[in-house]
């Protein structure tokens, strides 16, 4: 239920919103236009009447602007029947008060209002995640908001229609658009670039953001949320996260839309996808990358699950590490010559493209599909993430890494990361949303 009393709603629905008629305020911003608010102030008052009055006696006038929009009931005349809108619009305005979730746009930018039967509130900018709560007091057309923690502010409420109404905040309008009988909540406030698996690319930012470069509104609603795309299409669902980088929405319509996080970036051409830096058959690295080694923290993990499987009764130990560009170059040439090219595509990379290069990549024990069926790596696919590795190449995925099964070739991505890809069952590539696949 979005108002306290309905009773005017059928002299209100002559007030719909025009679709091409709009009412300028003095810093130019555009709005719909008020029905019988005569002197333009987006209030409805004792001032609209007298000067609706003096002119149906004879003894005022009118500008044409003026004119227009104390024609109440839109017939291009303005009479008694007007006047007699424009007091039940002043009726209205005094006896209804908003509940629900509102967005108002204005001065002030976008903001998020959710009005209470108690007459409690919340607000909140789209671009926060902090909500502030204010009580709310109504006296006619006048209403006072108590804000916790800041001074008081006044408003004066004027309807549109049932779905909008104007709060002129010292003469400032904020139009307010209804959203949904459900409260906004704390969350989902969804940061960041995401793709989806319906084909489209978003970038959020709590309330608002864009979907394939068209604006898009967001209203978080705990376990559910609802999207506002720029072509008036509003779907609603709930909300459920895989973990940070990935959630999904199961649409009321009884669809599903799959959401990864994935913020691309290239800095001296080096690619990193959520700040991960990535070598595969998409995203080459420079010749001039060289760490000159394994990195000190893929070292220091890997020390950890040395000792881990030694524990356990088992060695493991660096076959092949760091190699440079021109050294892959090497291999994967030599390859080339023994196998061919296609081939050798689906066990080595070409120069540039291997994550040996990066530092961070390393082949255990054996570089052979013998070691696939040895306990050490049974050990390693069950055991490497809890240090911080992932097996990057698993059996049954060479579509999607570009290679065969490597039982023995595990990348470092640290602790958290690669719990959530194992704990994920994908591959790099589908847990980022990227392809591995060359373009030459």
């Amino acid at each position: 239920m979005k108002l306290l009393q309905l009773a005017a709603a059928a002299v209100l629905a002559a007030a719909l919103v025009p679709a091409v008629d709009r009412q300028a305020d003095a810093a130019d911003t555009v709005y719909p236009p008020l029905r019988a608010d005569v002197n333009g102030d987006y209030n409805i008052n004792i001032q609209d009447m007298v000067l609706l009055s003096k002119y149906l006696l004879g003894s005022g006038t009118l500008s044409a602007e003026q004119a227009s929009r104390a024609d109440f009931d839109g017939d291009g005349t303005v009479d008694t029947f007007d006047l007699i809108g424009l007091r039940s619009s002043y009726v209205y305005n005094c006896t209804n008060t908003p509940l629900g979730t509102w967005v108002g746009e204005g001065f002030s930018g976008t903001r998020y209002f959710w009005f209470d039967e108690s007459g409690e509130g919340t607000l909140v900018r789209n671009d926060r995640e902090t909500a502030t709560a204010f009580r709310l007091a109504k006296s006619g057309c006048n209403m006072s908001f108590s804000i916790s923690g800041g001074a008081p502010a006044a408003a004066s409420i004027a309807w549109l229609d049932s779905e909008h109404f104007y709060l002129s905040w010292g003469g400032s309008p904020e139009l307010f658009t209804y959203r949904s009988s459900v409260r906004f909540d704390k969350g989902p406030f969804l940061k960041g670039e995401y793709v989806s698996d319906a084909g489209k690319s978003y970038s959020l930012s709590c309330f608002s953001g864009t979907c394939d470069s068209e604006p898009i509104s967001i209203m978080p609603m705990g376990t559910r949320a609802q999207f506002v795309y720029s072509d008036g299409t509003i779907r609603s669902g709930d909300f459920s996260r895989m973990d940070k980088y990935h959630f999904t929405m199961r649409w009321d319509d009884g669809t599903t839309e799959n959401f990864t996080r994935r913020e691309i970036t290239v800095v001296d051409g080096i690619t990193y996808v959520n700040g991960i830096l990535i070598a595969n058959k998409t995203y080459p690295l420079p010749s001039t990358y060289a760490p000159g080694g394994l990195t000190a923290e893929f070292n220091t993990a890997f020390a950890k699950m040395q000792s881990a499987a030694k524990a356990d009764g088992l060695n493991i130990s660096i076959c092949s590490g760091y190699r440079s560009y021109s050294y892959q170059a090497q291999l994967y040439n030599g390859y080339v010559a023994r196998d061919g090219k296609a081939k050798a595509d689906t066990y080595s990379a070409r120069p540039g493209h291997s994550e040996h290069q990066t530092g961070l990549a390393a082949d255990i024990n054996y570089a052979g599909d013998w070691f696939n069926s040895t306990p050490e790596a049974k050990w390693l696919a069950a055991n490497s993430w809890k240090y911080g590795f992932i097996i990057r190449y698993p059996a049954g995925k060479e579509s999607i890494t570009g290679y065969k099964y490597e039982s023995w070739h595990v990348r470092y991505l640290g602790e958290e990361l690669a719990g959530l890809v194992y704990n994920s069952g994908l591959t790099l590539e589908e847990y980022l949303c990227i392809d591995s696949k060359y373009t030459y």
